[in-house]
Formats: structure tokens, C-alpha cells, sequence
């Protein structure tokens, strides 16, 4: 981490230095933790109040894993041999102490939202700005109000380039996230469903995401999907740089043409009024070309060259379970897209079974999209619909909503004989046996809470045995 002073930190957060004395000489630390177990020596931990813990009982066992400085809420939980910093709320000086240290770089923040495609967005742009630049990005789901600052600490003198995922399911959230981040590119991917039962319409959501640029800086660039309606309707209200991006030539930068080469992945020409780019992509699905897109535009913003980019796309890989396939030796396929889902990402991830090449059947396990609220039948039976369009062998629905994907996929001309229902995943857990064949290719898609990794984890298992 870069070094300041415990009198600048306190100074950031509102805070007032406890045991001062103490300090003789510069202080120097090693990393920002909320997590007492992950402590090392000349940490610093920020314990964290949630509703049914309090990291400030682990105050002590963080001094004796090594910390060096502690942030409470409490005077009397600092030892009296220990330095720590008094504040008013420990989540609120996370939260300061990180827009704090993002000030100290002056590098470019990229900041990307969206209902759909922000994980895969962001490690395709890393993937693209890492041809040549030095590039730190989110982690894993690193996303929230926590993640973000926690990121932000993992910045260090030799970072060109920050990317920075955020997520959000409540008013408020991406404005906080962008006040932190204060970036200089701001991307959304798309508005879709996911965690409408918060804001109650698309219009809700399009407000939610469009904080992102409360705190975009002045000659901040903006860039939106332009086959978006929501997006297009923010596009024109706009005093940023705006750039747009899609399959429709309208935009700034467009598919010209693409071809799906199954498990090879897909090419495609993208262009602008300038330029063109001929993109590989080792991974599947037709709409993973909607998060190259906006990384192109990056790249050329941060001036890299044509071949440079192309490079860089070539180089993306799936973070897990995200569309994320496992090949056995009996010509069993798993896909692993269950890290969450909306109806657009149903849609993608069934066109994208429908258009695969296999030796065997093609099976598609969907289970619950969560925080749909009063929407949640009528999305539920949208992928039900959606899933009469597309080719498969056997659709297979597991949870209390995926009863309505079900019941739609029948009505819509969907043949019973290719359509299973399971209430929970550990029935179909224990039928998975009688399900799955050699060379079958599997497809699994839920929104998070579903866990069905559990139900890969079994497929697995299954499958690495299936021919034995």
C-alpha cells in the first residue's frame, strides 16, 4: 500500500487518534482488513457492525494476529499499548478512508454497472487494458459497499489502470460507490430485471444505475449500450462524452458481422466511423460481444493501438461460473453460468446451448431468479417462452419459481416429454443419475441463492463416473 501518515488517515475519516502518544515514528502498513482471520503483521482492521455480528469483538484478537492500528466505535475496546482510531461509524470510514486513498493515484477509474454482463464486462476490459498497462481490477464479487474500498486498498505504485465492478440493488448504493471511486469512465452495460423488486420498473432501475455518474469527473467519458431503449433515453440527457455501442450501426461502435464457432468461440468485425476490429473470443455465447465492445472503446480512449486490443481480447477467460465449461473424458460438458441470473441472461445462456455443435443431448437446468417481486411470475414465464424458441433436448426447472418456467414452456408448444420440474435441487440432486448420459451437454443458469453449483458439483461427480 502507498504510505501515509495515521494523522492524515484520521484526518480522512472524521476521526480522532487514540493512544497517541504511542506513535514514535512514521507508522507503515501492509493492508486494510475487516476480517480479524486474514490479519498479518502492520495490518490495519476496520471492524464492521452487521446485524448479527460486531467486528468490534475481534478488536483484540486482530492486535494479536499483528494489527497495527484498529478503527472502533469504542474507546474502551483499544488496549492501552495500542494505537487505534476513534470514529463515529466504522462502515461510513471504510468507506472515507477509501475514497481517500483512490486520491492519492492518478491513474484512469473505470467504473462499470449494469443489470447484466458487469463481471464479464470488467475482466474483459482488464483483459484488453492489461496488453499495456498494469492493471488492477475487482476480485470476485467484490462489488458492494465493502468490496469496492477493499479493492481501492489493493492499489499500489505500480498500477496504471484501475477497473472497478458495481453493484447495487438499492437507491443511494452506486452514488456512495461512485463519491469513492471518483471515476474518469463510466460503464453500463444494460437495464434488465435484476433486483426490480426494489425500484419497481426498468425506470427505477435506469435511475439506480445512472448514479454511477453522480461523481464521473467533468471530462469523464460515458459509454452505454445503445441497443438498450433505457440506455438511449439517459444517452440524450447526457453534458458528458458519450459513446454508444451494439449490434445496430447507429452506434459508435458495432458488430459488422460475427460468426459462432461453437466451442471454438466466436469472431467478429467491429467497427466505427474510423476504424475496425477483428475480435476472437475464446468463449461462448453471441452477447459476450456486447462486453467487448465497451472495452474496444476503452482501449482506443487510453490509446491502444488496433492490434493491441485485438490481442487482448483473445486473452479473455470466463471468471468461474460464468459460462464457465467443464469437458470429461466421456464427452460430458457442464456449463457453469449459476452465479446469477435475469431473464435476458436465461435468454443468452439457452441461445447459446441452442447453438452449440454436440454429440449429445443438449440439457439446460434453470432454477429461481431472485429480488423479481411483483414481477417474478411474469419474468419466470418470459424464460419459459423464451425457451420454446430455442433448441434443446431436455429443459430441466428446479425452485418454487422455476414452476413458471415450466408451466410456460408447456403452454408455449414445449413437448412434456422434454420439460422436468423439481421444488428443490436436492430432488433433482438425487435423480441425476437417471438424468444424465455420456456426451450430454448441460447448461446450468440461476440467480445466486440457488446455490446449484451444488447441483454441478453432483453432475460431476456423476459424470467423471458415468462411463466406468
Amino acid at each position: 500500500m502507498k504510505q501515509v501518515s495515521i494523522e492524515s488517515i484520521a484526518i480522512a475519516v472524521s476521526g480522532s487518534i487514540i493512544n497517541k502518544h504511542l506513535i514514535k515514528s512514521s507508522i507503515v502498513y501492509n493492508n486494510v482488513s475487516i476480517d480479524s482471520r486474514t490479519i498479518g503483521d502492520n495490518d490495519i482492521f476496520i471492524p464492521i457492525k452487521g446485524d448479527n455480528f460486531d467486528g468490534h469483538n475481534f478488536i483484540s484478537m486482530a492486535y494479536e494476529k499483528g494489527a497495527i492500528i484498529s478503527f472502533t466505535q469504542y474507546e474502551n475496546k483499544i488496549p492501552s499499548d495500542k494505537i487505534g482510531i476513534l470514529v463515529n461509524d466504522t462502515g461510513q470510514a471504510l468507506k472515507d478512508f477509501a475514497k481517500y486513498y483512490r486520491s492519492l493515484f492518478n491513474i484512469p477509474v473505470v467504473a462499470i454497472t449494469g443489470s447484466v454482463g458487469k463481471t464479464s464486462c470488467k475482466d474483459m476490459i482488464a483483459s484488453i487494458l492489461s496488453v499495456k498497462y498494469r492493471v488492477h481490477k475487482t476480485s470476485g464479487n467484490y462489488n458492494n459497499e465493502i468490496g469496492v474500498p477493499l479493492t481501492i486498498f489493493k492499489l499500489d505504485e505500480t498500477h496504471e489502470v484501475l477497473v472497478l465492478e458495481m453493484g447495487m440493488n438499492h437507491y443511494r448504493e452506486l452514488h456512495r460507490l461512485s463519491e469513492i471511486a471518483t471515476p474518469d469512465i463510466a460503464v453500463i452495460t444494460n437495464i434488465g430485471e435484476a433486483h426490480i423488486e426494489y425500484f419497481g420498473s426498468k425506470d427505477g432501475i435506469l435511475k439506480a444505475k445512472s448514479e454511477i455518474l453522480d461523481f464521473l469527473k467533468e471530462d469523464g467519458l460515458v459509454i452505454l449500450n445503445g441497443d438498450d431503449e433505457y440506455l438511449n433515453k439517459l444517452k440524450n440527457k447526457l453534458e458528458f462524452q458519450t459513446k454508444t455501442f451494439g449490434f445496430q450501426n447507429i452506434n459508435d461502435l458495432y458488430v459488422s458481422e460475427y460468426n459462432i464457432l461453437g466451442w471454438k468461440g466466436i469472431n467478429a468485425l467491429v467497427k466505427s466511423n474510423l476504424e475496425q476490429f477483428n475480435i476472437h473470443l475464446d468463449t461462448l455465447g453471441k452477447h459476450m460481444l456486447y462486453n467487448v465492445m465497451p472495452a474496444i472503446i476503452i482501449g482506443k480512449h487510453l490509446n491502444m493501438t488496433i492490434s493491441e486490443i485485438e490481442k487482448g481480447a483473445s486473452r479473455y477467460k470466463a471468471t468461474k461460473m460464468r459460462m464457465d465449461k467443464m469437458i470429461f473424458d466421456n464427452g460430458v460438458v457442464v456449463i457453469n453460468d449459476a452465479y446469477n441470473a435475469s431473464t435476458d441472461s436465461m435468454k443468452s445462456s439457452l441461445e447459446t446451448l441452442s447453438n452449440l455443435e454436440t454429440e449429445g443431448r443438449k440439457i439446460a437446468i434453470l432454477g429461481d431468479m431472485f429480488e423479481m417481486g411483483d414481477y417474478s411470475e411474469v419474468a419466470h414465464r418470459k424464460v419459459g417462452e423464451i425457451a420454446s424458441s430455442n433448441e434443446f433436448n431436455l429443459l430441466i426447472c428446479v425452485g418454487a419459481h422455476a414452476k413458471h418456467i415450466y408451466d410456460s414452456a408447456i403452454e408455449h408448444g414445449v413437448n412434456k416429454t422434454k420439460v422436468q420440474y423439481y421444488k428443490t435441487k436436492e430432488e433433482l440432486i438425487d435423480k441425476i443419475h437417471l438424468i444424465i448420459n455420456q456426451e450430454d451437454t448441460i447448461i446450468v443458469k440461476a440467480s445466486r441463492g440457488m446455490f446449484l453449483e451444488k447441483v454441478i458439483d453432483k453432475i460431476k461427480e456423476y459424470a467423471m463416473n458415468i462411463d466406468k
